[in-house]
């Protein structure tokens, strides 16, 4: 039986309410206290998958390729179940996109801006509109709660968006 850590628990309901409410558009204050505890919240999924990864990858493009906007991306992902967001289930997770960045470190909570894109919903594909000329294109998995699991399940391509 699994011991429940209620610590991280509320760390990681507290900042789902923080990006809830910030992707809403309304201001939220929060302590200095508060805001360190939920950017170091470390997922007990995250640590305890450090042994059994799997792998994530785009299915549609490669290192290299030549894009036209819209660019149709496509997610996979092996070694671990897509699940949306909300809750930590072990063995599974959601699929972000980190425009212009590399990994996260597990752990982490993948920021929500317009260079990190969440697929909370569990969706696998999306059609963006990227800056053009050279990109860098990190696909980041994360637990339930935004929690990386680091650059063993990231996976980065440059390509050229004209």
């Amino acid at each position: 039986m699994k011991k429940i850590d209620y610590q991280n628990i509320l760390s990681a309901v507290a900042l789902f309410a923080v990006v809830t409410l910030s992707s809403c558009g309304n201001d939220l204050k929060v302590s200095e206290a508060d805001d360190h505890a939920m950017h170091n919240h470390q997922s007990k999924s995250a640590s305890e998958m450090q042994e059994s990864y799997g792998k994530v990858f785009f299915t549609n493009i490669q290192n290299g390729d030549t894009l036209t906007n819209p660019v149709a991306l496509a997610y996979g992902v092996e070694g671990m179940e897509v699940h949306p967001a909300g809750e930590i289930i072990e063995g599974t997770g959601h699929h972000h996109l980190l425009i212009g960045l590399d990994s996260i470190a597990a752990g982490q909570v993948v920021p929500a801006d317009k260079s990190h894109i969440h697929y909370g919903g569990g969706q696998t594909a999306d059609t963006l509109e990227l800056p053009t000329g050279n990109v860098k294109l990190s696909l980041q998995f994360a637990d339930g709660m935004h929690a990386s699991y680091g650059s063993k399940m990231s996976h980065t391509v440059e390509v050229f968006i004209k």
